[in-house]
């Protein structure tokens, strides 16, 4: 069998191509999205590892704060602790380049000096470059080649920098590659000496960071909790591993979301590899009834098919490798985007295909294929040779099956909801389960949706009715083309009205909370946060400007919740409730009882931390704190849709209480009744000229935010294009099987007078049928998947509440899309169809 299957295999290839090629296309395509996703995943993690690598060196053990920042008095008692080989200090600060907002540098502070020769400096040292020019130079900075090229820099040029509202003038001293050490590390990364990074751009005395490398023989875990023990509870020492582990928690609902949509393409795949080998079933049933008569086996028989297809799996593996690569490569800014807008994690400047990527790709590819073809493959072990020569049994089976499959669908809908209504519910994956329980009812109910919806349909003529009595009597086939596009327009529908609920949703809390009339920070602060501070006179000249009613400064801090580890935002504040018209966006409190609490001493967190960390009003925040763990008794929970990991709004004394006094980060104004906005912008942009400040009106700010959640959610729209794409393909398959399947038909009509353009019109029909009720069935699918992302997986992961809204004019247009789409790809078939002539007749037995 095997010389047999090699021999004839060119020869079906040849006379199918175009079924063959619509299956590649769909195991191309499953394989590329999932890839695409899967290495933008990686790579996001391995951006923020390779830039800890780059400057941390082979570090064994890293000091950081559970506090913003940490003292530099700490760093002789880690070198005097037994067990360390050596210790070096980092003072990391993210700077604006003046005039463009958009680029930062991220400045790691070192310690050129330290015991232990670090990578970085041990390759500027042996590259000819003097050892007291970083100290000795005004603004000395090491640089890396790649970024110099991009931006024409050489080794003597100067650049003006900005950390806050303040702006220094660096010097470009050596172009030092980074990236040879730690390869995926960003091309933004500079180097300079810790005390010029502090007294030029930061703040004096005070580390993010200390790395430690042990003695020969000394264990990590054991050192870690020593150095713990003897630096105090507002330390943690982690391992950088553990360093990993942070980032990845930090972003694990964000992977874990794209990682099961991008799984959605590769169902719908599945279904279009299931309607080709059944294609392959009806269109060489004479070949295999007649191998079984011959003698061949079962086993044999079934064996052809799925080495046919587990081929077909290589194939599309093999170009969608590459695809995915291109993919994950048009998009990768769109995510980095995110990532540095939500996450403040490093920008993914380089992509790399892990050697387990490629495995999991022929895995997916493979595995899908074969999965696809297995229940086709099934099918013909059928002992009744009689049954497989005979196409139309197979619809006649499915027709049979269509009431027992819906009804099993509604026992594993019954099944589902009463696990999650008896426990379900407090697994944070639920939604999820629910969610794919949901895709798989979908196909189930498929074959009787287009029993009910089209078998009793009137048919006069060759027109649309007849079209979609068709799709009824030929249900092994159409049934699986409208289960992957009802999955596919689930998805669509599903996504959008998920995006339109969160836009709306974000909206109303926009109006709600961006209520001042000016707002001012510096260019520096979107990256650096709490490390960008504003100057105190700046800040007295800007509360004090003509035709300011009131201002808000505010500062910003970063903390760690007791005993969790969770790092959130603290936000200094305190709020005009009169300038605000007395309200603010409360999830549960009372907006003066709540402002008057934070006053005396209490906090309003977030709604994702309260969810996150369990917390109602009347419990305690616990925080590390300089010198252990402070309580802080919740007044309100506020909504908030700016940070997944949670913010608190605390008082400026309380947070100085705890930290100590800090400067201010950024500050709103509120204007006295009659002052233009625009112009009162304008006159401040004017009067600070020079300052790296950036000053918007209320509406700019709006603008702004709003453009930063529609970048979020562009990749989900690549996700949704690929599964819409292989559903189409789908269409057009499914229309090229049942042409071949109706040729003494088609025939038989040709001899009774009917034209091509009416054998054309049928198919396209047919095809529009597709799209049709797909989309209706998919619009019921979409509208409960989104009240799983919405209400289940959207809470559990992120934590915010999103209050439905149906945003009808977009789910209006990619519905017309679909039915243009499932047009156009009906017209191939239709007219193959059409071109059938009438001599076809006297061919078929």
């Amino acid at each position: 069998m095997t010389g047999y299957f090699l021999k004839t295999l060119w020869v079906h290839v040849r006379h199918g191509k175009t079924l063959y090629l619509l299956t590649l296309a769909g195991v191309a395509l499953g394989v590329a999205t999932v890839l695409c996703i899967q290495i933008i995943n990686r790579n996001a993690l391995s951006a923020f590892v390779g830039s800890v690598r780059a400057v941390s060196g082979h570090a064994d053990l890293m000091v950081v704060g559970r506090t913003p920042d940490l003292p530099e008095s700490l760093y002789p008692r880690v070198l005097a602790t037994p067990g360390v080989a050596a210790a070096w200090p980092l003072y990391r600060i993210d700077v604006s380049l003046t005039g463009r907002r958009d680029f930062f540098l991220e400045i790691a502070g070192v310690d050129f000096y330290a015991p232990l020769r670090l990578p970085l400096s041990a390759e500027l040292f042996t590259g000819g470059h003097s050892l007291s020019a970083p100290l000795t130079t005004p603004g000395w900075v090491a640089v890396t080649p790649a970024l110099a090229a991009d931006m024409g820099w050489q080794v003597g040029d100067s650049l003006r920098v900005s950390s806050g509202s303040r702006a220094a003038r660096l010097r470009i001293g050596a172009l030092v590659d980074f990236q040879r050490f730690a390869p995926l590390a960003t091309r933004k990364l500079a180097v300079m000496d810790i005390a010029q990074a502090q007294s030029l751009l930061g703040t004096p005395g005070r580390l993010q960071e200390i790395d430690v490398k042990l003695a020969a023989g000394v264990d990590p875990q054991a050192m870690s909790a020593r150095l713990a023990a003897r630096l105090g509870p507002a330390v943690q020492v982690l391992s950088p591993e553990q360093r990993r582990n942070e980032a990845a928690g930090l972003l694990a609902a964000f992977r874990l979301n794209l990682t099961a949509l991008s799984l959605i393409s590769l169902f719908v795949g599945v279904f279009l590899i299931y309607s080709s080998v059944q294609a392959a079933l009806v269109r060489r049933r004479g070949e295999f009834g007649l191998l079984r008569s011959l003698g061949a086996t079962t086993p044999q028989v079934v064996g052809i098919i799925l080495a046919e297809v587990v081929g077909l799996g290589i194939l599309g593996t093999a170009i969608g490798i590459p695809l995915g690569w291109w993919a994950a490569k048009q998009n990768v800014a769109v995510v980095s985007a995110t990532l540095t807008n939500i996450y403040l994690l490093e920008e993914i400047e380089r992509l790399r295909i892990p050697p387990l990527l490629y495995l999991l790709a022929v895995g997916i590819g493979v595995g899908g294929a074969f999965l696809g073809a297995l229940l086709p493959a099934l099918d013909i072990s059928r002992r009744d040779t009689r049954a497989l020569l005979a196409p139309f049994t197979l619809h006649e089976k499915t027709s049979r099956a269509a009431p027992h499959l819906a009804l099993a669908a509604v026992l594993l809908s019954a099944a589902a909801l009463g696990w999650f209504l008896l426990g379900g519910r407090a697994l944070r994956w639920s939604g999820f389960v629910l969610g794919f329980v949901l895709l798989i009812v979908l196909p189930l109910l498929t074959p009787l949706f287009i029993r009910l919806f089209c078998a009793r349909l009137p048919v006069h003529s060759l027109g649309f009715g007849y079209s979609l009595r068709n799709l009824s009597a030929r249900l092994q086939t159409s049934a699986f083309a409208l289960a992957s596009l009802a999955v596919a327009v689930s998805m669509l529908i599903g996504i959008t009205l998920l995006i339109g609920s969160f836009r709306a949703t974000l909206q109303t809390w926009i109006d709600q909370t961006i209520r001042a009339d000016v707002y001012v920070t510096s260019e520096s602060w979107a990256r650096a946060g709490g490390q960008a501070v504003l100057a105190p006179d700046i800040l007295q000249r800007l509360t004090s400007f003509p035709g300011v009613a009131a201002a808000e400064p505010v500062r910003i801090a970063r903390a760690t919740v007791y005993p969790s580890g969770r790092r959130i935002g603290l936000t200094g504040l305190a709020v005009n409730l009169a300038a605000r018209g007395g309200h603010i966006p409360l999830y549960r409190g009372e907006s003066a009882e709540v402002v008057r609490r934070i006053a005396a001493g209490a906090v309003s967190v977030s709604e994702p931390l309260a969810r996150k960390e369990h917390l109602a009003v009347g419990d305690s925040l616990a925080i590390y704190g300089p010198r252990g763990v402070v309580r802080l008794p919740i007044a309100g929970i506020s909504y908030d849709y700016s940070s997944e990991s949670g913010w608190a709004l605390i008082h400026p004394a309380t947070l100085e209480r705890i930290y100590g006094p800090g400067p201010v980060n950024s500050v709103t104004l509120y204007l006295k009744p009659g002052i233009g906005t625009g112009a009162t912008v304008d006159r401040l942009k004017a009067a600070f000229a020079g300052v790296p400040l950036v000053i918007r009106s209320n509406r700019q700010l709006r603008t702004e935010i709003l453009e930063i959640f529609d970048q979020t959610f562009a990749i989900t729209r690549i996700l949704q294009f690929m599964a819409l794409l292989i559903a189409i393909c789908g269409i057009s398959l499914t229309l090229i099987i049942l042409a071949r399947e109706r040729v003494a038909e088609l025939a038989l009509y040709r001899c009774l007078g009917a034209r091509r353009r009416q054998i054309f019109g049928v198919f396209l029909g047919e095809g529009i049928g597709l799209g049709l009720l797909g989309s209706l069935l998919g619009c019921m699918g979409g509208a409960g998947l989104a009240a799983i992302l919405i209400f289940l997986i959207n809470r559990a992961y992120f934590g915010w509440t999103i209050r439905p809204a149906w945003p009808g004019p977009e789910v209006l247009r990619e519905l017309l899309l679909i039915l243009l789409a499932a047009a156009v790809a009906s017209i191939y078939p239709a007219v193959r169809a059409s071109r059938t002539p009438a001599t076809e007749l006297s061919l078929e037995r």
